[in-house]
């Protein structure tokens, strides 16, 4: 066993260039509390930022040392930027998007949100979109980056752990949930399951088999289907995965 290997097996690989300006579109808890600290932290280079109410634009910039703007067009028409990290609602994704394909000419990388679009088509577009624009596309799907969930993919791809024979996740959690899912109706496979199923795939590949079984939550008002999320995945090689969220019990 290479002992430096897995002890640095958790750590992030980062660019050579970190200088690259990066313009950030929304402002809400995402890209204000999780992105703009954690790239400075990491020696990016956010330099920009729009968002629907142009007051909270400026609270942020105020806050990160950014060059605010009325509109994302505006921000993507004038501001020197290279990178676009997208953080809005997954119902508006592709319409902004679509906009910053058309300076392709600069934009070089897009960080999107997850879920990619509200519909399969709508991430198939988006996708099809930066590749024609000659845009490298990054999905936040930040889980698979953990460094836990990323030192346990070097000890699967090392062998240490032997043949993978089953995998689970299980989340016992009252989440936070955003405004912007009540008129989506979505509560949990989309916004918390999402991560885990790309875990799951990060680690064991693309499953044959998916088995999924949902209630509603009964602490949400507004209606949905997906509160509590039971799912099994089955693979080829025999292996079986579960999930278990339960957004009914745990601490809130």
């Amino acid at each position: 066993m290479n002992q430096s290997a897995v002890q640095s097996a958790h750590l992030p690989k980062l660019p050579q260039d970190l200088s690259r300006p990066i313009g950030c579109i929304g402002s809400g808890f995402i890209m204000a509390d999780c992105h703009l600290p954690a790239y400075r932290q990491a020696g990016f280079n956010p330099v920009a930022i729009a968002s629907r109410t142009r007051a909270n634009a400026a609270a942020v910039a105020d806050r990160h040392n950014l060059m605010a703007y009325d509109s994302y067009l505006a921000m993507l028409r004038d501001a020197d930027i290279e990178v676009v990290d997208v953080a809005v609602p997954p119902d508006r994704q592709l319409a902004v998007i679509r906009d910053i394909v058309k300076h392709g000419h600069k934009i070089k990388g897009i960080l999107a949100q997850k879920p990619l679009g509200v519909d399969y088509q709508q991430a198939r577009e988006i996708v099809d979109l930066c590749a024609q624009a000659n845009i490298v596309l990054s999905v936040n799907q930040n889980m698979r980056y953990d460094q836990s969930v990323r030192t346990c993919k070097h000890l699967l791809n090392e062998g240490l752990l032997g043949e993978p024979v089953f995998a689970s996740i299980d989340m016992r959690a009252i989440p936070h949930w955003m405004p912007w899912q009540e008129p989506l109706g979505w509560v949990t496979l989309r916004i918390m399951s999402i991560h885990h199923l790309d875990t799951m795939r990060y680690w064991l590949g693309d499953p044959q088999r998916v088995f999924c079984s949902v209630r509603p939550d009964p602490r949400t008002t507004f209606e949905h289907n997906d509160g509590i999320c039971l799912y099994i995945l089955e693979y080829e090689s025999g292996a079986r995965a579960s999930c278990w969220d339960d957004v009914w019990t745990g601490p809130a």
